[in-house]
């Protein structure tokens, strides 16, 4: 009695300690990615009060980039290079999901985004921006020289938006 006491009692611990291991080990996983999630919402939505965004519009924003890239970390960085180069991301955010969408696995919302700001910062076409460009046919040099003629921040943000939008980047999305 005491040998088949003690099987049983070896294959209900085996049976009940590797499931119970097992769902510990899921949910400290799952919090832990949870607590991430919520400190890049956090650093997002200080950007976009930093920057004077519309919060609902943003979130949405971070949303619909999630749902395409699933990588939360990446898009939070992207947005807030596109909220401190001064656009209104539900614009911008569908003609670069496009991008991202057309050219998978080689142009990504983080690295488009970097770009685009420093495009807009030092007026020539850089960086992954820059690659799109060359891709869709539009050419980097054809359209850096097209920047050089905006005089403003806004004419430079609009040239951006109808050159995405006119290569059909928003239709694909």
């Amino acid at each position: 009695l005491a040998d088949n006491a003690e099987k049983i009692g070896n294959t209900l611990t085996d049976k009940l300690t590797k499931p119970i291991a097992a769902i510990a080990t899921a949910t400290a996983a799952t919090t832990q990615a949870t607590k991430e999630y919520r400190e890049d919402v956090a650093k997002l939505e200080t950007n976009a009060l930093t920057a004077g965004a519309n919060l609902e519009i943003t979130n949405q924003a971070l949303k619909d980039l999630n749902a395409i890239t699933g990588e939360s970390d990446s898009n939070v960085e992207g947005l807030s290079n596109l909220l401190q180069a001064g656009f209104n991301l539900t614009k911008v955010v569908e003609e670069l999901s496009g991008a991202v969408i057309k050219f998978p696995d080689t142009l990504k919302i983080e690295s488009l985004a970097d770009s685009l700001q420093e495009t807009l910062a030092t007026g020539e076409a850089t960086g992954q921006f820059g690659e799109l460009l060359d891709r869709l046919g539009i050419g980097a040099d054809n359209f850096t020289e097209k920047l050089k003629k905006c005089k403003t921040e806004a004419e430079k943000q609009q040239l951006v938006l109808d050159t995405l939008a006119n290569a059909g980047l928003a239709d694909i999305n």
